[in-house]
């Protein structure tokens, strides 16, 4: 065998151990991601359990909205149609938007009940109300733990050399979930029913 040919096989070799080692990582790197987007879906799929409280709770208020003949229960149909929105095959990042959407229409029917005293003065809002502190509590913990996952997750999408397998094989960030009527330490916003209802 010829000094040409025995170059040639170590070549071949090297090349083949170096295509073996890259596909091992590579395979390693995109498994590392499908692990880390099943335990956001996993964190959000607990987000998701108080959010459908919280939308039954929505469809309850309207009602009473409804029941005492206020012209702005119509207004509450953006709203309720979000529910319609909520589907098990929707993608992580557009439940994320619902997610925020459903908590910024939920002070926007807040903001009926504030100016309606009658409103507040019904049963059913009353007992509704004695939830919401406990709603809130099990919001905050969740959201913090999703976003600590999907922390993680969009860390390894923005590094190198995962990044060229995120890239590769459309690994998005994942957006973080924040509710405004949890941010304590920022000015909570006001909401002027007259606004809000202006086209109603």
């Amino acid at each position: 065998m010829s000094t040409g040919s025995i170059i040639a096989i170590i070549i071949t070799g090297v090349l083949l151990i170096i295509l073996g080692f890259i596909t091992r990582q590579w395979v390693t790197i995109y498994n590392k991601f499908q692990y880390w987007i099943n335990r956001a879906e996993r964190k959000f799929a607990d987000v998701n359990i108080i959010m459908q409280e919280r939308m039954d709770k929505i469809q309850a208020l309207s009602q009473i909205v409804k029941k005492y003949d206020i012209h702005e229960w119509k207004a509450l149909k953006e709203t309720i149609e979000a529910r319609s929105r909520w589907t098990k095959d929707t993608p992580l990042n557009e439940k994320i938007m619902n997610t925020s959407e459903v908590e910024n229409n939920y002070l926007k029917v807040q903001a009926v009940f504030e100016k309606y005293p009658e409103l507040k003065a019904d049963k059913l809002h009353v007992s509704l109300m004695d939830s919401d502190s406990r709603i809130e509590r099990r919001l905050r913990e969740t959201r913090l733990a999703y976003n600590l996952v999907a922390q993680q997750y969009n860390e390894r999408v923005m590094k190198f050399p995962r990044n060229i397998v995120a890239k590769i094989h459309h690994f998005q960030k994942f957006d973080y979930l924040t509710f405004q009527t949890q941010e304590r330490d920022e000015p909570q916003k006001s909401f002027d029913p007259k606004t809000i209802f202006a086209d109603s």
